[in-house]
């Protein structure tokens, strides 16, 4: 573990406002080869940091002279007032998880989308994590939740995407999400090719469905089998979009080059 650009078997927290009441940001980043997608990362963070008006701020170099020799797993970068901390753990979804599949359950937790900390990825993530815990007990992978408003918003730990006849519907940011960074990469790539309509989608859609898949950066692209009751099929659009984004990670290596 890293703190504070200082590496330490015994690493030191100053304590602040992150420590006490959880105001600080954090980003789970892909590392294969190379961080993938590193700026995109940065990017939100530094944004979500000045909108907290947190005085701190991380660059690529930072990471890149942090994280030398490191590949194949999961960077965490945590941020607040006066810590900046890098740990790495090993990637954990194998092959086996992309053969089988997820299985969701609706949450019966309401997101507000009028909440400033809803499209930020905070420290205080406890009812993201009592959620995806409670229903992995349970059998499940996921747990998705519905807005104020009783429109599908985001996973625990997922965006989500709900294929249908010639369409792909997602939630929009207004519904109350966070924006990914894999969720905007298929929007902006993809979105023209497979018709990707962002929008208020009602629980109701979902019995429509031909086929769905969450994504998240560790993730990537995952095809759900089960919602709640409903089962689906490993659907062709899905497997297209997957082996897009997987050979564009693995080709382009999904960055950006490294800035001071």
């Amino acid at each position: 573990m890293i703190i504070n650009l200082i590496k330490n078997d015994k690493p030191i927290i100053e304590y602040d406002s992150g420590f006490f009441f959880g105001k600080g940001l954090f980003e789970t980043i892909l590392i294969l080869k190379e961080p993938v997608f590193l700026d995109e990362h940065l990017e939100r963070l530094n944004k979500g940091l000045k909108k907290l008006e947190i005085n701190n701020e991380v660059n690529s170099k930072m990471v890149y002279d942090n994280i030398c020799g490191v590949t194949n797993c999961a960077l965490k970068i945590m941020v607040s007032e006066k810590n900046i901390i890098l740990s790495a753990r090993e990637l954990k979804y194998t092959e086996d998880y992309y053969d089988r599949g997820f299985k969701i359950k609706l949450s019966s937790i309401k997101k507000n989308p009028e909440s400033p900390i809803v499209s930020l990825k905070s420290f205080n993530y406890l009812e993201n994590i009592i959620e995806k815990e409670k229903w992995q007990k349970q059998g499940f992978d996921e747990a998705v939740f519905l807005n104020i408003n009783d429109y599908i918003t985001e996973g625990t730990m997922s965006n989500i995407f709900i294929i249908l006849d010639d369409f792909i519907l997602t939630p929009s940011v207004e519904c109350g999400l966070l924006n990914g960074v894999v969720r905007n990469f298929i929007i902006n790539k993809l979105g023209s090719k497979f018709n990707i309509i962002e929008g208020k989608i009602p629980l109701s859609v979902i019995k429509q469905c031909k086929g769905m898949f969450i994504t998240n950066s560790l993730l990537g692209v995952m095809w759900v089998r089960q919602f709640e009751n409903l089962y689906f099929p490993k659907h062709k659009i899905y497997e297209e979009i997957r082996n897009y984004y997987n050979e564009y990670i693995k080709n382009n290596k999904a960055k950006k080059g490294v800035k001071s």
